[in-house]
């Protein structure tokens, strides 16, 4: 009777577990020096062509501008709640930055993203649904020596090619901070942009 337990426990322990095998570390794919990629808007259809330069990227025939790029999902409650704020900071400084955003952790349709995302909280800015769009997250993560789990809204900030430094909030003696996570508030972003772009 014990061993009739004993296999009971057994087989129930491999049909809760299942079998593993632990996974061998993936090489992620990374966009290459001076390499092209080409994005495209999911409602305008407009296309911006990201290079690699001076270890980060620029858009071609905007390469004078500095680019936000966003990582978010349509799910998100802080990405949610930051879109119209990202969109007036697209239109007050129109002249020298863009915003690209960049969906992730989701696989959805690009009419999806219109009207669950862009048109219910006012994003109105450059969003992208682009296959590619993991690997250019994946480049940026590697460009700024990211190693953790990645949490969205996550956002950089590249101008000339270089990632800028940005406002720590957590913690305020981090002078070389790369990037933005989690709800950041406006006013932190356009501080930050201020110096950047030079106003």
């Amino acid at each position: 009777m014990k061993k009739f337990f004993t296999l009971i426990s057994l087989i129930s322990i491999l049909i809760f577990t299942g079998c593993s095998k632990t996974p061998e570390k993936e090489e992620k794919v990374t966009v290459k020096e001076t390499e092209t990629i080409k994005v495209k808007d999911i409602n305008s259809g407009a296309e911006y062509t990201l290079k690699r330069e001076n270890g980060g990227f620029v858009v071609k025939g905007h390469e004078d501008k500095a680019i936000m790029f966003d990582m978010y999902a349509t799910y998100c409650p802080p990405c949610q709640k930051e879109a119209p704020h990202l969109t007036e900071l697209q239109v007050k400084h129109a002249e020298k930055f863009l915003i690209i955003a960049l969906n992730t952790f989701e696989e959805v349709t690009d009419s999806y993203i219109n009207d669950n995302f862009r048109f219910k909280y006012g994003a109105y800015y450059f969003i992208t649904n682009s296959k590619d769009n993991q690997k250019i997250i994946d480049t940026i993560l590697k460009d700024i020596d990211y190693k953790r789990v990645i949490q969205i809204p996550f956002k950089v900030v590249i101008k000339d090619g270089k990632y800028q430094t940005l406002t720590d909030i957590y913690n305020a003696r981090n002078t070389d901070n790369k990037y933005y996570i989690g709800a950041i508030e406006s006013k932190v972003i356009e501080k930050d942009l201020e110096g950047i772009l030079g106003k």
